[in-house]
């Protein structure tokens, strides 16, 4: 009951956010796009410090969810830390090493001030997705990612390319 309940939450909170929100998050090293299986991780990294800047926001109100933050962060450190590793990874062979650390921390300072400044969603619905994730597996994470960060990722896909076989035509 409670994980349909916070589905709902979910996607309310994220149509509310869809139609809100104006301003994306400035893309990590544009124009360089990067691999699908980077912007996944790009997402849970967006997810975690939506959720650390709202519960800071959030704390001395009626809906301080800090605790749940902290239960979030024990529970989901190595998938978290993975995705951190697997962006790092991949930007320091596009930009080295220290490149690579400037860039995401650029990156992270920007999506706090801008989750800090324009909060997409409230108290009471980051604190009620915490604590259900908090509680949850490791495959709630990235679901909860896709519908709370969506396509507003700071990182640019690379367009899908399809390879296409033509067979030459034969004039009779």
């Amino acid at each position: 009951m409670r994980l349909h309940v916070l589905t709902k939450t979910i996607c309310a909170a994220a149509v509310a956010g869809a139609i809100t929100l104006t301003a994306s998050v400035p893309a990590l090293a544009a124009p360089a796009c990067w691999s699908a299986n980077l912007v996944n991780a790009a997402r849970l990294r967006q997810l975690d410090v939506m959720l650390m800047v709202g519960s800071l926001r959030c704390r001395g109100t009626a809906q301080d969810y800090r605790a749940a933050y902290d239960r979030f962060l024990l529970r989901h450190r190595p998938q978290l830390g993975k995705a951190n590793m697997a962006i790092l990874g991949e930007m320091r062979v596009r930009l080295g090493s220290v490149g690579a650390l400037q860039t995401l921390d650029q990156a992270s300072v920007r999506m706090a001030n801008r989750y800090g400044e324009q909060a997409s969603y409230g108290c009471a619905d980051l604190g009620e997705v915490t604590a259900a994730l908090a509680d949850s597996g490791d495959d709630a994470l990235p679901r909860a990612a896709d519908m709370l960060v969506g396509d507003d990722v700071a990182l640019e896909a690379c367009p899908l390319q399809v390879a296409v076989a033509t067979l030459p035509i034969r004039r009779k």
